[in-house]
């Protein structure tokens, strides 16, 4: 199986959540940003994930595309929250 990725893109108004294999998008979901991504975000992960049957074992990586400045609450949580997962490594 191709190594899968999680992307993260945080907009100041929307929030979208890819999931990637062989560089392309399997499936993305995505969420108007209102200060609930600390609420959201492993929900999503696991809406995504069960959508596709496939286990977070099976991540590889993940990268954090943010509009927002990296020391705001959103980007800080998307982060901390990949982390705690164990998924794999931050993609370059």
């Amino acid at each position: 199986m191709t190594s899968m990725q999680l992307i993260l893109e945080i907009k100041q108004n929307k929030i979208g959540l890819n999931l990637i294999s062989g560089g392309k998008s399997l499936n993305k979901l995505e969420w108007k940003e209102d200060n609930s991504l600390s609420r959201l975000l492993l929900a999503k992960i696991d809406q995504l994930l069960r959508k596709n049957k496939i286990g977070v074992d099976k991540i590889s990586g993940y990268k954090i595309i943010s509009d927002v400045p990296k020391n705001w609450t959103s980007a800080r949580i998307a982060k901390i929250t990949f982390e705690s997962l164990g998924i794999a490594t931050l993609a370059q």
